[in-house]
């Protein structure tokens, strides 16, 4: 056989293999597109490419808990709004749609509404007149008209529930879900009251046997706990989330001095869990915040404690007087000043810590007396001077300003930048951009 006969293997050279690699060498993609006509062999390029998308169990197992994580913090931030009545209300809208009204301003109905039965709830303005609970919402369209006959009604609200009672008397009624669930009279006068969002409420009432007492009821208006007070006399009440826990501020005049105290009951038990007495300080407002944090408002100074180990303490407001405020979202606002009418004003945001400092409270100063103060997610407005002012409450920034109208009484946020005005006759919109 002739040299030439013998079959020669072709060599393929490449130049790229004996070229030296010009500047930092650069990994390959992580899935290479290679195809073969067969299936391919274990671990030949069609296997390593199927590898190269494959996650590893545990990032699906992480992102799960983090997906349940986020969910479950969003329904516990939301749970007050989380209820049977509430969720009805949102498939009712989704079905039919949003319905339309007219615009603001709107008439009020009734002549006559205190700045306390003034708020919003849901987007909605909130109003308790003289003759009836009504509930307009965004576009200025009747929600709700629940007619009463109380002669000096107040309104007491939590979760979408609305508590009306006559001061001074007895009459008492419950809205729940668009509709009156209880009716009621008291055994006595009411001295003041409160709602959970669960529907649970109490009433403070003056009492035969002794200054006054304390009576706790189920959604249904059925009684389920009453604690009397021998000596004292009940200013104001509030309740924690599910209603089973109370405090309740007391007052009583002690050789000329005024004595409040403020006692922690648990309704399954018979004797209180917690006091706390303060002395020159008259206590008319209270608190429970989701957060476990129980605030008492004095005339002369703010209670703050914890519902954790039930530690109580005091800041004082250094002799000015306390012009109005607001509790909600954990933290207590107020407005303070040095002069008993008009002039300048303080508004104080405390965050619920006892540890008084630079950051809390919070300050932001006005030139006005501030008259109202309503607050909505990380916004807090107050009215002052006939204007409506925004804050950042968490850093005391103004976020704007704009008119209220010389006869404006009150003001309640319906968002953080929108805010419904009460009028002497009328309800209308101030808002920033």
């Amino acid at each position: 056989m002739g040299k030439h006969d013998k079959k020669q293997e072709t060599k393929i050279i490449r130049l790229k293999d004996y070229q030296e690699p010009q500047g930092p060498s650069i990994e390959p993609p992580v899935a290479e597109y290679e195809y073969d006509e067969g299936p391919g062999e274990a671990g030949g390029p069609v296997a390593k490419k199927k590898e190269a998308f494959r996650l590893p169990k545990a990032v699906y197992h992480i992102s799960l808990a983090l997906l349940a994580v986020v969910l479950g913090l969003s329904l516990w931030l939301n749970r007050e709004y989380l209820t049977w009545d509430n969720l009805k209300e949102w498939v009712s809208v989704q079905l039919r749609g949003p319905e339309g009204g007219d615009g603001y301003p709107v008439q009020i109905t009734g002549t006559d509404v205190y700045g306390s039965n003034f708020l919003a709830y849901g987007g909605s303005a909130v109003t308790l007149s003289n003759t009836a609970l009504t509930v307009t919402n965004s576009n200025g369209k009747e929600e709700l008209s629940v007619r009463h006959n109380l002669n000096q009604p107040i309104l007491r609200a939590a979760g979408g529930k609305y508590l009306m009672y006559n001061a001074g008397s007895t009459g008492y009624s419950l809205v729940s879900g668009g509709r009156e669930v209880v009716e009621a009279a008291a055994s006595h006068d009411i001295l003041t009251a409160c709602v959970a969002p669960n529907g649970k409420f109490a009433l403070g009432l003056e009492s035969s046997y002794g200054a006054s007492r304390l009576e706790v009821y189920m959604g249904d208006g059925s009684l389920q706990y009453e604690y009397p007070f021998s000596n004292d006399y009940i200013t104001a009440v509030a309740m924690n989330y599910d209603g089973t826990f109370g405090a309740v501020c007391t007052a009583r005049s002690e050789k000329g001095e005024m004595v409040s105290r403020l006692t922690v009951l648990d309704f399954s038990k018979p004797e209180p869990v917690a006091q706390f007495e303060t002395r020159g300080n008259l206590l008319w407002g209270a608190a429970w915040g989701e957060n476990g944090v129980i605030y008492g408002v004095g005339d002369a100074a703010l209670v703050t404690g914890s519902s954790s180990d039930f530690v109580f303490s005091e800041y004082d407001y250094q002799g000015r007087q306390l012009t109005a405020f607001a509790l909600g979202a954990g933290r207590a606002f107020l407005s303070i000043s040095a002069y008993e009418h008009g002039g300048a004003s303080t508004l104080l945001v405390f965050n619920g810590s006892q540890a008084y400092g630079e950051d809390n409270p919070v300050r932001a100063e006005l030139d006005s007396r501030i008259e109202a103060i309503s607050l909505s997610g990380g916004t807090v407005a107050a009215l002052a001077g006939g204007q409506a002012v925004f804050w950042d409450y968490s850093t005391g920034v103004e976020l704007g300003r704009t008119e209220a109208g010389a006869d404006a009484k009150s003001i309640a946020l319906a968002s953080e930048r929108r805010a419904y005005v009460l009028g002497v006759s009328e309800i209308r919109v101030a808002e920033i951009s």
